[in-house]
């Protein structure tokens, strides 16, 4: 199953062997590299989605796409300016083990797009859910994020969304991996 990305498209599920959406018309290959498999999630300013990276064997990522009416307003100037500050922090930030790396950026048909590699595994609110954390998990989960945090402070960026369900526990390895789209640069260096 394919996703179409126009956020106007009535029906966005597609075949397999579809290129273009059937309802809109969309080419379905973004970038002429990624392919949305289903949406994952949905916040103010963007939508993210499940796709395959055609450029890497198929491998799985995670694509964000920034919502916002590209008319030129003066918000809309902003919230382009920080998206792609954002897309400028998570590649300097490229090689920490425990932040998702950036695959790319890029503007496509009038949308601004994040492409990460896909981190599978639970968040900590998921985690929550089976019942309340011990002194001693407690312990062991701030010894594994606040290293992160130290690492993306040290490069003046402040996480503004510091929750359980922006942590996941990496299912290969049970290594704790900050999700830090949304982060923000700080307005000083410490």
């Amino acid at each position: 199953m394919l996703y179409c990305l126009n956020l106007n498209c009535e029906k966005p599920e597609n075949g397999d062997g579809a290129e273009v959406c059937l309802s809109c018309g969309t080419q379905l290959l973004l970038h002429n590299r990624f392919r949305i498999l289903k949406p994952l999630g949905e916040g103010g300013l963007g939508k993210t989605y499940l796709a395959q990276d055609c450029d890497k064997m198929d491998e799985p990522c995670v694509v964000k796409q920034l919502k916002y009416d590209s008319q030129g307003t003066q918000a809309n100037k902003k919230i382009t300016e920080l998206f792609l500050r954002e897309a400028q922090q998570l590649y300097q930030m490229g090689g920490q083990a425990q932040i998702p790396d950036l695959i790319a950026y890029f503007e496509n048909a009038g949308y601004f797009y994040l492409v990460q590699e896909l981190i599978e595994g639970e968040d900590l609110a998921q985690e929550k859910e089976r019942g309340l954390f011990d002194e001693a998990k407690i312990r062991g989960l701030l010894g594994d994020v606040l290293p992160i945090l130290s690492f993306i402070h040290q490069r003046g960026v402040i996480h503004r969304d510091l929750k359980s369900a922006n942590i996941m526990r990496r299912k290969t390895d049970g290594k704790l991996m900050l999700m830090i789209l949304g982060c923000r640069g700080s307005s000083r260096r410490d």
